[in-house]
């Protein structure tokens, strides 16, 4: 019985399966900043829209669009930094959780827009957008987790 194994043998081997498991897990997972500092852009931009300033608009626009370039780009290169994702792993459960929750908040976010300005609420759009954000604030590392 040349072949078999000691149980503390296999212990080891599932206790270092396991480690290598959480590692490549935690170099995966989208970090809680992004989702925060998105859902923050994300506010800034309506909030600016909602003033019908020209100028407002326009400068919000643009720190909107650097702000999550620069974001994505901290993301994404701190990810490739540290593991190469391949793109086998996500399949068509992931691909659905990710669409699920971008629908999950629309769902939520619009509907709430549209009937705060039925209601004549000063700022509908950025209540909703609020909304969104928190959603995603809330929801991204559970999605993550479940990824």
């Amino acid at each position: 019985m040349a072949n078999e194994v000691r149980p503390d043998e296999a212990a080891g081997a599932l206790t270092e399966i396991a480690r290598r498991r959480a590692q490549v897990v935690t170099l995966t997972i989208i970090p809680a900043w992004f989702w925060w500092a998105t859902a923050a852009l994300m506010v800034g931009l309506s909030v600016a829209v909602e003033t019908r300033l020209p100028l407002v608009i326009g400068i919000a626009t643009a720190a909107f669009v650097f702000g999550i370039l620069i974001v994505t780009a901290r993301l994404v290169l701190g990810i490739v930094g540290r593991a190469q994702p391949r793109n086998d792993l996500l399949g068509p459960t992931g691909v659905l959780a990710i669409l699920g929750f971008v629908a999950g908040i629309l769902a939520v976010s619009l509907p709430t827009s549209f009937a705060l300005k039925a209601a004549g609420a000063r700022y509908p759009a950025t209540a909703g957008i609020l909304l969104a954000g928190v959603s995603m604030v809330v929801g991204g590392p559970l999605l993550m987790r479940y990824l």
